[in-house]
């Protein structure tokens, strides 16, 4: 940044300070302009050095008192009058040093022959050299951050961000469980699982009980994980920017985006005793034994998103999946909820159990979630079949007629029962997951539909079982 105190500064311009308010040399300036309309103030937006030779707004006339509040007020930080033989002002008017001097609002005189485009040179100038110092700054910090990660791990490049920002900075997952250290303040976890459902992949600001904090999310396509880092950083804000930005597109490097693990806990898929089923929570948690948590299962989920979500809240949180269903057995954790709010899935179930109860809870809500489909499929088995026919042409004529439209068809059938998780599908055929994304794209063109749609999907699993019908 440069300050004003850095302009007045400058010798070949032999700027004369009148008036020096406190604190007014160490003011950052954003521009430097000169205008010479009397409302010029609602043209401003703050941080400006505005400079006048008093042709629109008389210096000395007793509205002068006016000119220099509105200036002050919108956030001026000095004003500079141009001053000469064939000017308004030869020197400063008195009566101006006693305004600006009554408002706090730093004032100098620009001399004869000094022009007002130097000063506005002199000041690009400086611009211009802070900004080289500050990417010179930024690339020798990312050369360090490079060879704290690849020597150390995340850890130490988040410690060498932390001293070159000068503020505390967090590594996180999508839901701000702590990567190399703490995880986040609860509240501002609740936010971090707002943002990674967004498809922005710009900082935010987020306000939390403890502070302000910048975060910027890692990840492609979505969030994979945060940079937190406090706003109480004492580098210019162009320096701050290059630094996180470096230190994420590191970190992305370090997480993985691996497939979800479908190996669900036996509370889940086995009826256990009291004591076994204290040792599978303690095995897979990692947190003190209990005899009861928390059971909640939400249905209506799309993709993976959620399930995503629900499996990073960490310690004391176990899922299982079934179709549109997902179970999460945990000790109380309020986040359950808000993952659920924020991903728009319907809680059907949220009920303390003993732990020896959640295999058959689980086991009810499937069976039941199957005997819909069942009714389903029995109901489409008695509809007049040459409508059946036209319905599935229509749906997945296209698909079909293609050259590799079995390779499509079987896709197409796992996604649909795989309630769109792309990891379930490439596991499930033995395929790399962007195999799978190139294949959904094939079958969306084909199709002609978006398959992220609820009514599309509805549509293509009907025609899927009439076709099988």
């Amino acid at each position: 940044m440069v300050t004003l105190g850095q302009l007045w500064a400058r010798r070949e311009l032999a700027l004369e300070i009148a008036v020096d308010p406190v604190g007014a040399r160490s003011r950052e300036v954003t521009i430097v302009h000169s205008s010479e309309l009397p409302e010029v103030d609602e043209w401003l937006a703050g941080g400006e050095v505005l400079l006048t030779i008093g042709v629109g707004q008389d210096l000395t006339a007793d509205s002068a008192g006016d000119y220099i509040a509105r200036l002050k007020r919108v956030g001026v930080h000095a004003l500079g009058i141009g001053l000469g033989r064939d000017l308004p002002s030869v020197e400063l008017p008195p009566s101006l040093v006693d305004h600006a001097r009554a408002h706090d609002l730093a004032l100098f005189g620009v001399p004869e022959p000094v022009p007002f485009v130097a000063v506005v040179d002199a000041f690009t100038r400086m611009r211009e050299e802070e900004s080289n110092r500050e990417v010179s700054r930024a690339g020798s910090a990312g050369r360090r951050f490079a060879t704290a990660l690849a020597r150390q791990g995340p850890a130490a490049l988040v410690a060498e961000l932390s001293a070159a920002l000068g503020s505390e900075v967090h590594f996180v997952s999508p839901t701000g469980r702590g990567l190399t250290g703490q995880n986040a303040p609860a509240d501002v976890r609740a936010e971090l699982i707002a943002e990674a459902v967004g498809t922005s992949l710009a900082p935010r600001l987020l306000r939390a009980a403890g502070g302000r904090y910048e975060a910027v999310p890692i990840g492609d396509d979505r969030v994979s994980g945060w940079i937190l880092a406090g706003r109480d950083a004492a580098v210019a804000s162009r320096t701050r920017g290059l630094l996180l930005a470096t230190a994420a597109a590191l970190l992305g490097l370090s997480v993985i985006d691996q497939p979800l693990s479908r190996g669900e806990s036996t509370l889940f898929s086995t009826t256990l005793s009291a004591s076994e089923a204290r040792a599978e929570w303690v095995l897979r948690t990692g947190t003190p034994a209990l005899s009861r948590a928390e059971f909640t299962i939400v249905g209506g989920v799309r993709g993976d998103g959620a399930e995503q979500l629900f499996g990073d809240l960490g310690g004391g949180t176990l899922t299982a999946r079934a179709g549109s269903m997902i179970g999460v057995l945990h000790s109380g954790d309020p986040l359950v909820a808000r993952v659920a709010e924020v991903t728009g899935v319907d809680r059907l179930f949220v009920k303390s159990l003993p732990l020896t109860q959640v295999h058959h809870t689980w086991t009810v809500w499937r069976t039941q979630n199957d005997t819909v489909n069942s009714d389903v499929r029995a109901l489409l088995s008695v509809i007049d079949e040459a409508a059946a026919v036209r319905f599935v042409e229509e749906v997945l004529g296209a698909l079909l007629a293609s050259q590799d439209g079995q390779d499509l068809l079987v896709t197409l059938r796992s996604f649909i029962a795989s309630g769109g998780v792309r990891d379930a599908v490439a596991a499930e055929l033995g395929i790399h997951r962007h195999t799978v994304r190139a294949r959904l794209q094939r079958i969306e063109r084909l199709l002609g539909r978006d398959l992220s749609r609820p009514d599309t999907v509805h549509a293509v699993a009907i025609a899927l079982e009439l076709a099988e019908l």
